[in-house]
């Protein structure tokens, strides 16, 4: 088969497959096997690289003729070796309703205390106790106690997104028996009630289990259909409001052809799917729960995901969203980037995709981060900037190079992500690639051992960064590229047709050997794969094919993934380098509206932008080029010129030939972020349409205020609806204006004339129905 008969059976591949996942709602779990086993509240856990199983054992069942609450003081949580198989550790007896937690190297376990001579389930404490071996455990401590008439039954605890949350079962009898609770905790031991975190008033729900990836919490439920149960999901950002899955995508559901269940009667079927709980090891995520009757015992069963858990979760509320039916001028001083077309140019094609006025839930996690790090680094560093020179491997030797230290660094002013170039339009690969010789494996570095992108993917997630990846699509090494021309008027360079099968297994490699890949940027300069390049010879443009393609593999492998550029973008350039954004900002592009807005014209819906910014004068680090580093006020401003615009903002960082990050860089950049922190960390006042569900939004204080900063932040998930506002001051018995703006999308941060006043009113309008802000709050404070 020809290469390009090849290239066209994986388009079209690729193709078909997206066209059945968007038709055709599939439950990716598999389940493997029945254990034999009567247990039913289990959590499975990873500690230290080893897989293990936390059980809650009735002490009834190990005893024949025995009946549930028998002998249940020797009830015990105990911790199972799944290697093995063998019971290797005890942590509480006399206690039920076990889960686990393990942080920053232990092992934490919760469970409900059955105290001394109370009877069989009426749980009035939850205890913890940790351990860092699995061998000494804590003497357990009381964390929550019970209300009178009120007794305890499953809990479940994760990490959140800046403390820890736990949910348990009451039964209250305000509400329906098992109803969900939610409490928070700094450290696993005081814990605080969330004023109506609460889920399941109204319904049945039971067998918890609680989990926070990008941005939501998920908690897994039990659902009564009466006969039978199965497990559903719903997720929530605040823990208050709450949106289920549809109830045709329960997450695990019981099978009538399951006979034989421990302690019951054979021919009884199975009924019940319950008490669902998982974790992620070795590239799958591992799921264990119960099936049974929900009777006398459970029947234990094992179950796998082949990716991670954030992707599982968001694959039962995909395509769960309603659908409805002049660029800024660069201002940089740096080339190459990707030019504007002319403006005479009437080129249009129709959307290759559903119109999208919402975003999906990568690009909604992808534009809550709003600030990340960019990382140039590679041979280019070693030859003044060079980034389209070729140097020898051997050149490539940052004796010093430590990820952490960039990572660190990130976190010094505010970066929620980082994104490194892999591979620059040179072509050296900063990882031991297959496809070429030009890469690490012939650097001098670590003598060819060594692997840029594992440290890198390593550091992120020890520093709880989501992890970015750049991948030229120009390969000067190669050989291929596109010509620097306006949009419009590229041309290929080299041998497209054999170079695309090497990019692809560049950019599986990249996808598959490093877990969840959250963001891909695929620069748009030099790129033979863009929307518009054509044959130098025939002068027609090659299409959309080739870069449909890697988008396609993109969402295969990742599916979690948000990608910058190419032929189907999830974000677009805002068309600057310096740090700005177009004001008004829109995250809906318009039929017609692509290239002025720097995606292709096929491309419209939902996109928002992002600007970059460097902070040298040069993306890749250069000898003496400290003093052209830009200053706090330059980055501030930057900040207000995208981030408080709505856009998100990618800050670069630059490591040196030593691998490190230079000193000056590091404290440019602490200061910044610790600026930002400053300027937002004491609103005078504070609210949101939760509290003020109109149009019309005031805050009112006990004693006239003086502010000078205004801060907006739409609630994204329901689209952009703002057009205008209006910030009013109460003075001299009027409302006057003091501040007016157009869109507010993800943020907006106004500075404006210094006032003093008691009552400010905030004035919205636009389209859709209603317009609702997570956040309107104003502060004083100088710039």
């Amino acid at each position: 088969m020809s290469s390009f008969r090849s290239i066209a059976y994986i388009v079209f591949f690729l193709f078909c497959h997206q066209l059945m996942a968007q038709t055709n709602w599939q439950n990716p779990i598999q389940k493997q096997e029945r254990l034999g086993s009567p247990l039913v509240e289990t959590s499975p856990f990873v500690f230290k690289e080893k897989l293990y199983l936390l059980e809650s054992n009735q002490r009834f069942w190990d005893i024949p003729g025995a009946k549930p609450g028998d002998h249940f003081q020797e009830d015990e949580v105990r911790i199972r070796d799944l290697s093995s198989n063998e019971i290797v550790s005890v942590p509480l007896k006399n206690h039920a309703f076990g889960t686990v937690l393990t942080w920053k190297d232990r092992v934490y376990v919760f469970a409900g205390y059955y105290g001394e001579n109370k009877p069989w389930r009426k749980i009035t404490e939850i205890v913890v106790t940790s351990s860092a071996d699995l061998k000494a455990w804590t003497k357990p401590e009381t964390i929550l106690q019970a209300n009178p008439d009120e007794h305890f039954f499953n809990t479940a605890v994760c990490r959140g997104k800046d403390d820890f949350i736990l949910l348990y079962e009451t039964s209250d009898p305000q509400w329906t028996p098992f109803t969900f609770r939610y409490v928070r905790s700094t450290d696993l031991k005081n814990w605080q009630e969330i004023p109506e975190a609460i889920y399941g008033t109204d319904k049945y729900v039971g067998g918890p289990a609680l989990y926070y990836e990008n941005g939501w919490y998920y908690t897994l439920y039990l659902k009564s259909l009466n006969p039978g149960y199965e497990t559903h999901i719903t997720r929530s950002r605040d823990l208050i409001d709450w949106e289920d899955a549809p109830d045709d995508r329960p997450f695990v559901t019981f099978n009538p052809d399951h006979k034989n269940i421990p302690l019951i009667d054979p021919l009884i079927s199975e009924s019940n799917a319950s008490d669902v709980e998982l974790c992620y090891f070795q590239g799958k995520t591992i799921i264990y729960f119960t099936g049974s009757d929900q009777t006398t015992g459970g029947d234990l069963q094992r179950a796998t995901f082949d990716g991670r858990p954030e992707e599982l979760f968001a694959h039962f509320f995909a395509d769960n969203l309603e659908q409805s039916t002049v660029a800024p001028a660069h201002q940089g001083d740096w080339l190459p980037v990707l030019e504007a077309a002319d403006s005479n140019q009437e080129i249009y094609i129709n959307p290759s995709k559903p119109f999208r006025t919402r975003p999906t839930e990568a690009q909604l996690a992808y534009q809550e981060r709003q600030l990340g790090a960019f990382i140039h680094f590679g041979p280019a560093t070693f030859v003044d900037s060079d980034m389209m020179s070729v140097p020898a491997a051997e050149l490539f030797n940052p004796k010093r190079l430590d990820a952490e230290q960039w990572a660190k660094t990130a976190k010094s002013f505010g970066a929620k992500h980082i994104v490194l170039t892999a591979k620059h339009h040179n072509g050296f690969c900063l990882w031991p690639t297959e496809t070429t010789d030009y890469s690490v494996k012939n650097a001098s570095w670590k003598k060819g051992k060594g692997d840029i992108v594992r440290e890198f993917v390593d550091a992120c997630r020890k520093y709880d960064l989501e992890i970015g990846l750049y991948l030229s699509g120009g390969d000067k090494h190669f050989g291929c590229t596109s010509t620097p021309d306006p949009q419009g008027e590229r041309k290929i360079v080299g041998d497209i047709h054999r170079y695309f099968p090497v990019f692809l297994e560049q950019l599986r490699e990249l996808l598959t050997n490093y877990g969840a890949i959250s963001y891909l940027w695929f620069d748009g300069a030099y790129d033979p794969f863009g929307w518009d390049v054509m044959d130098p010879k025939t002068r027609q443009p090659l299409g959309t094919a080739y870069g449909d393609a890697i988008a396609n593999m993109v969402r295969l492998l990742q599916p979690g993934a948000i990608i910058m550029g190419g032929t189907q973008p999830d974000v677009r350039w805002s068309g600057s380098e310096q740090g700005w954004a177009e004001y008004p900002l829109e995250n809906v592009v318009k039929p017609g509206e692509g290239l002025a807005k720097w995606v292709g014209p096929q491309n419209a819906g939902w996109i928002p932008a992002e600007a970059n910014l460097h902070t040298r004068s040069t993306w890749f680090w250069k000898p003496d080029s400290d003093k052209t580093l830009k200053d706090v006020s330059y980055l501030k401003q930057a900040y207000l010129e995208t981030i408080g615009r709505g856009a998100n903002l990618l800050v670069n960082m630059t490591p040196d030939t030593s691998g490190l990050i230079p000193t000056e860089e590091v404290t440019l950049l602490d200061n910044f972020g610790k600026s930002i922190e400053k300027t937002f960390a004491n609103p005078v006042g504070i609210t949101s349409s939760k509290n003020h569900p109109s149009s019309e939004i005031t805050l009112t204080f006990p004693q006239s205020q003086r502010v000078n900063l205004l801060l907006l932040e739409e609630v994204l998930s329901k689209g952009q609806h703002i057009r205008k506002y209006v910030l009013e001051a109460w003075q001299d018995g009027q409302w006057q204006p003091v501040a007016t703006g157009e869109t507010v999308g993800r943020k907006r941060i106004q500075y404006f004339d210094p006032i003093e006043t008691k009552h400010l009113r905030l004035r919205l309008s636009g389209s859709g129905p209603r317009f609702e802000l997570d956040n309107f709050a104003v502060f004083r404070t100088e710039f």
